[in-house]
């Protein structure tokens, strides 16, 4: 029924300060302040058209969400409190070869690698106790059985202060990790070819070392005092040269790394780095027990590199490397307390210094390792070198991954 609601403007006066309007069995007091100077339209009315205008709003945002959703190049998704698939996008179709009316009686479970399980149900655990996001990686079987390796971004979906699901991002990594193999295969090449060049100066350079040495001694036997007295400095340098050769053959293949491991081929290699630097370089920690070899090759060349750098550049006077195992990973801590740098100039520039840091990546990025670089002219230098166990295991290196995010 129409209100008759008298105009209130200029001039006019007031005909009522109440008016009544019956809604059905209720009736609604409008006040004067209820309608807007000038015009006809009561208070509630533009309450509802700013209603009208939100929920407006609303849907176009949730047309733009689900645009998003949709067309996203990453595989989005949601599942429940159990791990069961509430939505999926178009990627996610792609990636898995399920169907959204398949995935939609599903568990999250069903798809994952069976050795990566242990590692989903740890994650979706630590999503229900409060845990904001994690990142991870994993393996999933599609549809047609083969497997894609993925990275994970996942986050809580809270409703009402309480966890009722989990959101996840989840992007195919194939071509990292076939980068990573080539690394791997190109980092087994340069060992191996090291190791052909420490063969050659241990047999064939000593061999003929020593057959100079021989030569020279039974020389300086049957020769003056004066020339006997120049060859014996001759063969003093002669052992010095031997020295060497036996140092250089062994940091280029430590044959102790294979036989004894990685904390005394480490001692062996501190010890000859400081004599020869006269840099005093302590070795600290422990691995608690062997890694696999492939881990101990890439942790012994990343030291060796880092103390090459630091006997060059770091104009130090004390340098300390230390071991340790935690969280299903190995860590290394190389420190000195030289001048410093700027680690983005150093990477920029790429000079020696700039390629040592870069020859540590990629001693790294087979095995998914970080390393963490803080540097300042009045503390000096902190490598953070760690490596994920993956020896047996591969869902370990994702646990690793995902307790660090």
């Amino acid at each position: 029924m129409r209100l008759p609601v008298e105009a209130i403007g200029p001039g006019l006066s007031l005909l009522a300060k109440h008016f009544w309007l019956g809604l059905g069995f209720k009736a609604v007091s409008l006040k004067r302040e209820d309608f807007l100077l000038g015009q006809r339209v009561p208070r509630f009315e533009m309450a509802g058209r700013g209603v009208r205008d939100v929920d407006a709003a609303l849907k176009a945002s949730e047309e733009r969400y689900s645009e998003l959703f949709e067309n996203a190049n990453d595989a989005i998704f949601t599942v429940d409190v159990l791990g069961n698939f509430t939505s999926a996008n178009r990627a996610c179709e792609e990636l898995t070869g399920y169907r959204r009316s398949e995935t939609a009686s599903m568990n999250f479970t069903q798809i994952v690698a069976p050795e990566y399980l242990p590692l989903v149900r740890r994650a979706l655990e630590r999503k229900l106790a409060g845990e904001i996001s994690s990142n991870y990686e994993l393996e999933i079987v599609a549809k047609d059985g083969h497997r894609v390796p993925l990275e994970l971004s996942s986050r809580p979906i809270v409703r009402k202060g309480k966890v009722v699901g989990v959101q996840g991002i989840a992007r195919d990594i194939t071509d990292r990790g076939r980068a990573r193999e080539a690394l791997r295969r190109l980092n087994e090449t340069r060992e191996e070819e090291a190791k052909r060049i420490a063969h050659a100066l241990h047999d064939a350079a000593s061999q003929l070392l020593v057959a100079v040495h021989i030569d020279l001694a039974e020389l300086a036997s049957a020769s003056p005092p004066r020339i006997r007295e120049r060859l014996r400095r001759m063969l003093e340098h002669l052992d010095q040269v031997e020295e060497q050769l036996r140092r250089l053959s062994h940091e280029l293949s430590p044959t102790i790394l294979d036989d004894l491991g990685l904390v005394p081929a480490l001692g062996l290699l501190v010890e000859g780095i400081s004599k020869r630097t006269r840099l005093p370089i302590t070795l600290a920690g422990s691995t608690d027990g062997r890694l696999p070899p492939t881990i101990e090759t890439a942790l012994y060349r990343i030291v060796q590199e880092a103390l090459t750098n630091i006997s060059k550049h770091a104009h130090a006077t004390l340098a300390k490397v230390e071991l340790g195992r935690e969280n299903q990973a190995v860590r290394c801590t190389i420190w000195d307390n030289g001048v410093g740098f700027e680690p983005r100039r150093v990477l920029d520039r790429q000079g020696e210094r700039g390629l040592g840091l870069i020859g540590i990546r990629e001693r790294l990025a087979p095995f998914r390792g970080t390393l963490e670089l803080n540097s300042s002219s009045r503390v000096g230098t902190e490598l953070i070198i760690t490596i994920p166990l993956q020896a047996a295991n591969p869902a370990e290196v994702c646990t690793k991954a995902e307790d660090s995010s």
